[in-house]
């Protein structure tokens, strides 16, 4: 075979590759700005703030890593939770999402307490590339302990329900529609609730909807610049 036959193939097996890799359900623009407002579903009142930053965005074996700077606010633009915090999260190869819940609660925890050592066990949420209705995604799990502080992360029954475009002030987009059940244990923090996520491909979550166990609506969460 000659050089130039052997490098179409090469180029051709790439394209092959490149097309079956779905595009993540989270956004890789590095500088990009992700704000969300979140209300309760009771009196539409503002109960918080989310700002995503999104930073460098590089090679990880075949996949890749993304770090942003998460911040959650109150209503008045008070920092929460020790203002902004380092995450990361890893897409793989095929473009699924892995989003470590532990390791990013335990950033949140480091914030709020410098100077303690804080350590994180568990499985990620995995949100594959290319989500369908129907389909089952695997339970996460985690444990984040700081001191004499521990809390758990349980999240299963996790399911998309279906695929929907959807408005929200950013924009409208096609999106797949999640549900999970995640129950949060711990000092001062004890949650056992229902919610439906709208992720779009390249950008993440642009909906979040949360219940009670009774799956009454709580509060509601939108994407609102981008």
């Amino acid at each position: 075979m000659s050089r130039k036959s052997l490098t179409i193939l090469l180029l051709t097996l790439l394209c092959c590759v490149a097309a079956r890799a779905g595009e993540p359900y989270f956004c890789l623009k590095a500088g990009r700005t992700l704000y969300y407002e979140r209300t309760k579903a009771s009196n539409g009142k503002l109960e918080r703030t989310t700002t995503m930053r999104i930073g460098a965005v590089t090679p990880a074996g075949a996949g890749r890593h993304v770090d942003y700077i998460f911040l959650l606010q109150g209503p008045g633009g008070k920092d929460l939770y020790g203002g902004e915090a380092p995450m990361s999260t890893e897409i793989a190869a095929d473009g699924s999402v892995r989003m470590d819940v532990g390791a990013q609660l335990g950033a949140v925890l480091q914030n709020m307490f410098p100077n303690a050592t804080v350590s994180s066990t568990g499985s990620p949420a995995v949100l594959p590339a290319g989500m369908k209705s129907g389909d089952r995604l695997p339970d996460a799990h985690s444990s984040v302990s700081t001191g004499v502080l521990t809390y758990t992360v349980d999240i299963t029954e996790r399911e998309v329900l279906r695929t929907e475009r959807i408005t929200v002030p950013a924009g409208t987009f096609d999106s797949v529609v999640v549900r999970e059940h995640k129950v949060e244990k711990g000092p001062g923090r004890n949650r056992n609730t229902i919610s439906d996520s709208w992720y779009v491909a390249g950008v993440g979550y642009v909906r979040h909807d949360t219940y009670d166990k009774n799956m009454h609506l709580d509060t509601t969460e939108v994407l609102k610049k981008y």
